[in-house]
């Protein structure tokens, strides 16, 4: 049988390497380095790639092949030097009502990031729009911008919800929240807590990719979804939670921006068209009961 300690270390080097130290500076390793290729990997394509192909290619076409490359790599290195890979990225089975508490609670996360983003970022889109018109914000979104909101729906939910779900989870709730957990386990019950803001602040710095408040908005609201990624990572125990958050997260976005939510009453919060925030508002009351039912039971089953 395996020692209490033994147990508390983090998954060591296949063949490489002891569990202990060197393992954890390993996996912080393999983190800094999928981070980086995911950066990265786009800017070298561009200039590696012949020029008939990129012009062959769409922003989603693209972006896809990155997204595809950037997890092959990183799984790869992951299951080639970790000793319990699986453990280390939490790739395991959500338990139980995980999995819908975190799809109920979603809608209310998306609303909460985007009227804090967007009250942050006021005073930069009130000056945009004095100095630039209303156009401002639509020519610093780019190519993006008018991806998500005018490819085909099938090859934007693909490139948009789907494989960012899986590739940008894998990279910073996986490899980085495990890496900023394994590096602060001594601190035990802060060690969770730390990882999820530093997975969150690493995802958020990512996506500075656009210029004025439409640039400020994209880092606030992703580093709010970082944060309550890694809060279903290290509450569920398991990267699949996160990534059916991120996904209904890039599913709601993407609805706005396609006009799903579209209503003609004046919003109550700030920006949030009314019938996704009557959404958020069962959502989260489905989530609540969800929660409370467990607990009572749990309680239950605990009484002698």
């Amino acid at each position: 049988m395996a020692s209490e300690t033994e147990h508390r270390r983090p998954a060591g080097v296949k063949g490489i390497l002891p569990a202990g130290r060197e393992s954890v500076a390993v996996l912080v390793a393999i983190a800094v380095g999928w981070v980086a290729l995911g950066h990265y990997l786009s800017l070298f394509l561009w200039h590696a790639l012949p020029g008939a192909l990129l012009g062959s290619l769409t922003l989603p076409g693209y972006g896809m092949i990155c997204q595809v490359l950037t997890t092959a790599v990183g799984l790869g290195v992951s299951w080639a030097l970790l000793r319990g890979p699986r453990e280390a990225l939490a790739l395991s089975l959500p338990r139980g009502w995980d999995g819908a508490i975190t799809v109920l609670g979603a809608p209310l996360i998306f609303v909460a990031a985007s009227w804090l983003a967007i009250k942050i970022a006021e005073p930069y889109l009130l000056e945009e729009l004095a100095t630039q018109g209303a156009g401002a914000s639509r020519r610093n979104a780019g190519a993006f911008g008018r991806a998500v909101t005018q490819a085909p729906l099938l090859v934007t939910l693909l490139w948009g919800v789907v494989l960012a779900a899986i590739t940008e989870e894998l990279m910073f709730r996986g490899a980085v929240f495990g890496a900023a957990q394994a590096v602060t386990r001594r601190w035990e019950r802060a060690s969770g807590p730390i990882a999820v803001v530093v997975a969150a602040a690493a995802f958020g710095a990512l996506h500075a990719d656009m210029k004025g408040s439409v640039g400020i908005v994209r880092v606030i609201s992703t580093t709010c979804l970082g944060l309550g990624c890694g809060t279903a990572r290290w509450l569920g125990g398991s990267v699949l939670v996160s990534m059916l958050l991120h996904f209904t997260y890039n599913t709601i976005s993407l609805g706005i921006g396609r006009g799903w939510f579209r209503s003609d009453s004046d919003p109550i919060v700030s920006v949030v068209p009314n019938p996704l925030l009557a959404i958020a508002a069962v959502g989260a009351a489905a989530a609540v009961s969800i929660a409370v039912i467990r607990a009572r039971r749990a309680s239950l089953l605990l009484r002698p």
